[in-house]
């Protein structure tokens, strides 16, 4: 069995954004997996008797949920565009978009 070489790694070693960046990329996975759990749980709003107005609870939840998604969408596009390397920022050699790891 042969050990994998050293040089396949340029000097410096680029580290790919999640592991550069592990606190933000949770905060991004929490918010996402939030935002699935509030849609996709169902026994929090399928019920009839809080009612807003003439409005059964599900219209005032969506009312409600849409706009916060968005600013968690935002806050989450946000986030990631933090863990992107800045336009003019060095790059590590080989570390261009179209090469092939090797």
């Amino acid at each position: 069995m042969t050990q994998p070489s050293d040089t396949s790694r340029p000097s410096g070693g680029s580290r790919s954004p999640v592991a550069a960046h592990p606190v933000t990329s949770a905060v991004v996975a929490i918010l996402i997996l939030a935002s699935i759990f509030f849609a996709v749980w169902v026994p929090l709003y399928a019920s009839a008797t809080p009612k807003i107005g003439d409005f059964p609870f599900f219209y005032a939840y969506l009312l409600i949920y849409m706009p916060v998604l968005g600013i968690v969408m935002w806050i989450v596009i946000s986030l990631q565009g933090r863990r992107r390397p800045r336009p003019g920022a060095e790059r590590p050699a080989g570390a261009d978009r179209g090469e092939a790891a090797r």
